[in-house]
């Protein structure tokens, strides 16, 4: 999984942001997490993580921006929360210094806070060696709340330590108007002038690259999170995932965030690549093969990893094993294709590293209910804040 809020797991069918585009809804979400604090991230991460490895996945990257000034460490929380939970975690170390109607001084840092916590992480948790289980990548939370000094430092952190660069670009339409407006340049231009011509880079969601930006993501080697159901709840649009893939762009799943999707079922979510992607170009557009592709060796390209994503001598021991003859597949003919043709699956049995973390479809790390319950009243609280 490429790209994930796991904090808004805690703000799922949130009815004030239920019905609309995403910089209003955006504006009710970041009215909830001024009490948010580093046992609240931990507690979601395990969540999330859960959710997504019970349905396949192994390796995760996060996206947190959220830092309240009473919150120093959430970061570290998450790995925590991941070394329990037994997967292999990409923290994006995300960021935000730059007020909006949308975003309140709480959730601003300094760009030197910012950079200096980053620095502070790379050394406590970043690995470059193979099989790796703990990564930061750098990542401005948008232009649009972020200044042109701090996107021009993460990418040059990122170079200078060879991390990964991450952000949202290209998400609607509103943004391109935005960036021409205040930058005088469309998105995506305003990053490369900032220095993110850089092939660890990936951006979120790129539903609205014109076709010389195409060719100018397929040039630099920056890549795409493709977050088909998030685009689709936001009404958002459709990113032309099987036009970037001909054009050697490389692309991986994201399922987003828990409150703009409101499920991280990565099975799913590769599902809902098929079909959106069938939507936009007819049948032949995508295979079901192309889409598991999405959630395999091109989402492990994307975040630059050449250790996972294969089952093939020299990759890590990572796999997770679905059910072939229950009650959704049925009388399927092809069983690899039936999971993402029939109805998303949980996994049966999951193994990361050569350790098994869901055997029978049971969870091994936490206690799941103990864990859900104490989710769901924290959540009421957050909510009751508001």
């Amino acid at each position: 999984n490429t790209h994930h809020h796991f904090y808004q797991n805690m703000a799922r069918a949130y009815t004030p942001g239920n019905n609309l585009p995403l910089l209003p809804w955006l504006k009710h979400m970041n009215m909830l997490w001024q009490s948010f604090r580093e046992d609240d991230l931990n507690l979601c991460t395990r969540l999330g993580l859960a959710e997504l490895m019970l349905s396949g996945a192994t390796t995760v990257v996060d996206h947190h921006y959220v830092f309240p000034k009473e919150a120093e460490n959430m970061v570290d929380a998450q790995f925590e929360a991941a070394s329990v939970m037994g997967v292999r975690f990409h923290a994006s170390r995300g960021s935000m210094n730059v007020k909006s109607d949308l975003i309140s001084d709480w959730a601003l840092q300094s760009e030197d806070a910012i950079l200096e916590d980053t620095e502070r992480l790379i050394s406590k948790f970043h690995s470059h060696k193979r099989g790796s289980w703990q990564q930061i990548i750098i990542a401005p939370c948008a232009a649009t709340s972020c200044s042109e000094s701090l996107l021009r430092s993460s990418a040059q952190m990122a170079k200078k330590y060879g991390v990964g660069l991450h952000t949202h670009c290209g998400e609607t339409v509103a943004e391109n108007e935005f960036s021409l407006e205040h930058f005088g340049r469309r998105p995506l231009d305003y990053l490369l002038e900032c220095g993110w011509d850089y092939n660890r880079a990936w951006l979120a969601h790129g539903i609205h690259f014109n076709n010389s930006e195409l060719e100018t993501l397929s040039e630099q080697g920056i890549g795409v999170a493709h977050c088909p159901n998030a685009n689709m709840r936001l009404g958002s649009g459709i990113c032309p995932v099987p036009k970037m893939l001909e054009q050697g762009i490389k692309v991986g799943i994201g399922v987003d965030g828990s409150a703009s999707n409101d499920s991280g079922h990565i099975l799913g979510e590769l599902r809902q690549a098929l079909y959106l992607a069938r939507v936009d170009g007819g049948a032949e557009a995508m295979s079901a093969m192309d889409a598991l592709e999405l959630g395999t060796w091109r989402a492990a390209e994307l975040i630059g990893r050449e250790d996972i994503g294969r089952i093939a001598k020299g990759f890590c021991g990572d796999c997770a094993l679905f059910p072939v003859d229950d009650l959704y597949s049925s009388g399927c003919e092809n069983a690899v294709d039936a999971l993402l043709l029939c109805h998303p699956r949980q996994v049966t049995d999951s193994i990361v590293g050569g350790a098994l973390q869901i055997i029978d479809g049971n969870l091994l790390p936490i206690d799941l209910g103990e864990h859900m319950y104490r989710h769901q009243q924290r959540a009421n609280k957050l909510h009751q804040s508001n």
